[in-house]
């Protein structure tokens, strides 16, 4: 309730940005210079049937380059994010890469609402924290996925860090952890993500706990759900 009322008082479209320019410059840096993992790509590539003209979805994207990634695979790439900072590096970025991609600025909660969906792929990187409720954006990330198609979620768990979390972050994580009560930004359980989805209609799934800080979920929309 909570994370609702204030995406009502703090709208993009009006020009509320929630990343400060300076932080949003030295994160989107360091993502370009980390680069994407051609593997993951290769993945997904696979999963899809090939990016080629494939309609893709980058849910929180950021300062984009998934986005540039995908679009130079040949995809029909939209990037959404909350920030307006972040959509003008990634817009740099697009123009400098020569790739054409559709810009939507909103709350991820709201990409139903505003885009033409659905898509071939919905892929949302270290950002899940963001939503409104684990619960709700994962009814709001699966709607945009079309059957048969494919989502990508990769999001630190609430296990990580939690040790050097201020004592009221360690409430707020242990409110959304027991109760599903967010308030926040917390991450989300280990576990919780890959349950939400097992319980709707989707016909495979993949699950990587390799590392002990994040929860990957790669799964199919089932073809008739």
């Amino acid at each position: 309730m909570i994370n609702r009322l204030h995406a009502q008082w703090h709208r993009p479209e009006q020009g509320w940005d929630p990343v400060p320019p300076g932080h949003a410059h030295q994160y989107a840096e360091g993502e370009w210079n980390l680069g994407v993992r051609e593997t993951l790509l290769d993945e997904l590539d696979a999963w899809v049937g090939g990016l080629q003209g494939k309609r893709v979805l980058d849910l929180g994207g950021g300062p984009g380059q998934y986005s540039v990634a995908f679009a130079r695979r040949g995809a029909d790439v939209t990037w959404h994010d909350v920030s307006a900072t972040y959509r003008a590096i990634a817009q740099a970025k697009a123009q400098e890469a020569g790739v054409n991609i559709c810009f939507s600025l909103g709350y991820m909660d709201e990409a139903p609402k505003c885009l033409n969906s659905p898509f071939d792929l919905v892929f949302n990187r270290i950002c899940w924290n963001y939503g409104q409720t684990d619960h709700t954006f994962a009814q709001a990330l699966f709607s945009l996925v079309k059957p048969g198609g494919v989502g990508y979620v990769d999001t630190p768990h609430s296990g990580w860090r939690r040790e050097s979390l201020s004592t009221t972050a360690r409430l707020r994580t242990w409110l959304n952890d027991v109760l599903a009560v967010k308030i926040g930004h917390p991450f989300p359980p280990h576990g919780r993500i890959a349950r939400l989805f097992a319980a709707m209609p989707i016909e495979t799934m993949r699950v990587d706990y390799s590392t002990p800080t994040n929860d990957r979920i790669l799964f199919r929309r089932a073809r008739g759900g």
